[in-house]
């Protein structure tokens, strides 16, 4: 209806302030938000001028009663169903849109850095002070993200520390796609002041080796061509993990599990609106999550030990 009244009113609407790489999330819930990237995605997903313009299907091509009777008989089961999408599409909503906002926190840490000159990394040491830059802002991110989810706040302040420390480094993976262009990984490093050649960093030490790592994970991430709404659930599925060490088994496992699952649902939801691929992708998504968990734990304990702040979640 949306559709046919734009082409027929020959409507017109104000770009998005997101630009049209970025976009607007456009659901049956968040529809109303903008409607530039409304039309954009009712051209996306192949409506067209000419259908509006030819008018209604024949009777011919219309259901019979029967089917009609058919579908009536479904209804309480489809009513479940509808249901059970709009919750599934309001927690992808709101992931988002926190995940949204946490970048807007992260973009604030990093002014102050923009005004100086940018260097190049040319020792261990510079990657050394770009990593005591870097890391504090994404803790800072990962903590913002995590405190607006609602599964999130009923778990212990405890645990919460724990699922924030050991999904650091695999969120700034995931949410370093976000601020990168399409050929280079150097994009939210000069960020922060400091310029890298992939290719010297393992010559810089521990710290040089992890920003190499961090950056073959990012290119594998990247060939996936994953939405940003995409990004943000394959983070959330990240943080929720429920075989996490220093978790209280007894009171959080259930509700992580069931996190993960419905988080899982939900990443498939929406490979199959944006991929041809739907189960491929997925099983190529749990490769990449369990590559960024080897990394983690390669990583993790050396950079908690670099007097890294962890910001209080509580």
């Amino acid at each position: 209806g949306f559709f046919r009244r734009t082409v027929r009113q020959k409507l017109t609407y104000k770009p998005c302030a997101n630009g049209d790489k970025k976009g607007c999330l456009i659901m049956r819930i968040s529809r109303n938000r903008c409607q530039y990237c409304r039309m954009k995605k009712c051209l996306d997903t192949g409506m067209s001028h000419e259908a509006v313009r030819l008018g209604r299907c024949p009777k011919k091509d219309k259901p019979s009663r029967f089917n009609l009777f058919k579908i009536s008989s479904n209804e309480n089961h489809d009513r479940i169903d509808i249901d059970k999408q709009i919750k599934t599409e309001e927690l992808i909503l709101k992931i988002h849109d926190s995940f949204m906002a946490a970048n807007k926190e992260f973009h604030a840490l990093t002014c102050r850095y923009q005004q100086s000159k940018v260097l190049e990394v040319k020792c261990e040491n510079d990657t050394k002070i770009l990593c005591s830059r870097y890391l504090p802002a994404i803790v800072h991110f990962t903590t913002i993200f995590a405190r607006d989810l609602t599964p999130f706040k009923k778990i212990d302040v405890h645990s919460q520390r724990n699922l924030v420390k050991q999904s650091l480094l695999e969120i700034a993976v995931i949410h370093s796609l976000y601020w990168n262009d399409e050929t280079t990984f150097g994009k939210i490093l000069d960020r922060f002041g400091y310029i890298v050649d992939i290719l010297n960093c393992e010559q810089y030490g521990i710290f040089g080796q992890f920003l190499l790592d961090m950056f073959y994970s990012v290119q594998k991430l990247k060939k996936l061509e994953l939405t940003d709404v995409e990004l943000s659930v394959m983070a959330a599925m990240v943080l929720f993990s429920p075989d996490r060490p220093g978790l209280d088994i007894y009171k959080n496992t259930f509700l992580l599990e069931q996190m993960e699952d419905i988080l899982c649902l939900a990443l498939k939801s929406q490979f199959a609106q944006n991929h041809d691929n739907c189960e491929q992708l997925f099983t190529k998504i749990v490769e990449v999550l369990i590559n960024l968990r080897t990394i983690s734990g390669v990583y993790l304990e050396i950079i908690l030990n670099s007097q890294i702040d962890i910001v209080d979640v509580s």
